[in-house]
């Protein structure tokens, strides 16, 4: 007896983030297959995941916040950027920026479609930048700070999330959260049960 199909399920903001922070493979392979997806093993790496659906021909651009493991080579690099660019506004010189940035336009070139790009606190400054007019871009407690307004993306921040209360956007549009504890708040997990869908 064959198989019953498995049901596609919605992309949310949550799964987005959490799969592009999986940082393997084959496992975000695994988890994006469940919405459709086919991960771009050409332009996904340790620092972003990009995939598409060919039912929907949506495509999905994860840039990964900064890395949170002290032992990782990408970790110091990640915090002086924080500590010396984002503080200042000069993320976008960064070789991080740079090569987010040409990721997401041979992402534009090889799918000749819109881009949903979605990221997390460091990393939100790069979708916030290179969002264009035709596609969509969602963040989350992100490092916004001495960034315009762009119509074009939506940001959303936990209510105690410490990275995004010195953010300047208009339209952050504040989350409860679970937890009073300003770094507890920052994590991702927090959006867990949130209908946020891309």
């Amino acid at each position: 007896m064959p198989r019953p199909l498995r049901k596609i399920k919605k992309l949310s903001l949550y799964k987005a983030l959490k799969v592009g922070y999986l940082r393997n493979e084959k496992k975000q392979a695994k988890r994006m297959k469940r919405f459709g997806y086919i991960v771009d093993k050409d332009l996904t790496n340790n620092e972003r995941m990009v995939a598409y659906n060919p039912t929907t021909r949506k495509v999905v651009f994860v840039e990964n916040g900064s890395s949170v493991n002290p032992f990782s080579p990408q970790f110091y690099e990640d915090w002086q950027n924080n500590i010396q660019n984002v503080t200042t506004g000069t993320f976008e010189y960064t070789p991080r920026f740079q090569a987010a940035k040409s990721a997401y336009l041979k992402t534009k070139q090889k799918y000749e479609a819109p881009v949903t790009l979605v990221g997390h606190s460091q990393s939100a400054i790069t979708v916030n930048d290179l969002t264009g007019k035709n596609d969509k871009g969602y963040t989350l407690n992100g490092a916004l700070i001495k960034q315009k307004d762009n119509p074009h993306v939506t940001n959303y921040r936990i209510k105690n999330d410490i990275v995004s209360a010195l953010s300047n956007p208009n339209d952050m549009r504040t989350l409860q959260g679970e937890s009073k504890n300003p770094f507890v708040s920052h994590a991702i997990d927090n959006i867990r049960n949130e209908p946020i869908f891309l």
